[in-house]
């Protein structure tokens, strides 16, 4: 009975995980095709065990055991059935290749990209860098650091992890420790243009250049933020998902585990007679 228990867990599991674990859906669908495909060994054996009732009492530890079976039958009949109502739907950025019952699924991270990050890359006016010759070397560091962030971003789009994976999952966190490692080195170069630009305000009274200075900065500030908090969050999702794909891929060994007892002990009931004590040694078995 713990077999069955195990199993029911199993299947409470998969109908519960978040959709960033689909594959549990699949290992679902193989169980339930494995326990229909047993199911008139089963019953054949509980009907037959009413029947023999009828003819001669069973001692009653048969009798219970029996009853418990059905029981537990009935319980595994009933989560399938909920499981299959309750079937969960795809998150945004989760694609399907052709998966089959075996198949880990491809899941590709694919944040928004908002006017921020749409960086403007008009050249300043070449009246103005005349005037204000510092604004030529501001501009140059500038487009340096906005280049940067802007393929940075596109790397953390980029990116792509096959759930059920732990190897593949865990090699991709240690991949964002290690940008997120490349963004906290750029930060000092962030502060200096930053710094660079408030000092080339107070220097210039010219307010067309000052206000293209204080865009640019609050640009690059905001897109900064930006690919930072598209990193925490994948870091957070990845972390997620290796909890998720590890417990799944727990439940599916138990699950499989439990499923190789089950058809073995049901090809062993199919054989007769078909008696009292035939069944009572095999419910002891």
């Amino acid at each position: 009975m713990a077999s069955f228990s195990i199993f029911r867990g199993t299947c409470l599991l998969a109908g519960s995980l978040p959709a960033s674990a689909i594959s549990p859906v699949h290992a679902a669908q193989e169980t339930e095709i494995a326990v229909q495909a047993k199911q008139p060994d089963v019953e054949e054996i509980l009907s037959k065990g009413q029947h023999l009732y009828k003819e001669k009492p069973a001692t009653q530890p048969v009798k219970r055991k029996l009853e418990d079976l059905s029981s537990e039958w009935k319980a595994v009949n009933r989560l399938l059935q909920e499981l299959r109502a309750k079937q969960p739907d795809l998150a945004p950025g989760l694609t399907t290749i052709g998966a089959s019952p075996t198949q880990t699924v491809t899941l590709v991270t694919q944040p928004v990209v908002t006017k921020e990050t749409a960086i403007s890359k008009l050249e300043m006016p070449s009246s103005l860098m005349l005037e204000v010759p510092a604004l030529a070397d501001f501009n140059r560091a500038w487009t340096e650091l906005t280049d940067w962030l802007s393929l940075l971003d596109q790397v953390i789009k980029s990116q792509r992890v096959m759930v059920g994976d732990l190897e593949d999952i865990n090699e991709m966190i240690i991949k964002q420790k290690a940008t997120m490692q490349d963004l906290e080195q750029r930060r000092p170069q962030l502060e200096e243009l930053i710094t660079a630009a408030q000092n080339l305000k107070n220097k210039t009274s010219n307010q067309e250049a000052r206000t293209i200075i204080t865009d640019r900065i609050e640009r690059i500030q905001n897109q900064w933020d930006e690919v930072q908090e598209h990193l925490q969050n994948r870091r957070q999702q990845l972390n997620e998902m290796l909890k998720d794909s590890t417990q799944w891929l727990e439940a599916k060994e138990e699950a499989e585990q439990v499923l190789g007892q089950a058809r073995a002990k049901l090809e062993s009931w199919k054989e007769g007679p078909y008696t009292v004590d035939a069944i009572q040694k095999k419910i002891t078995e």
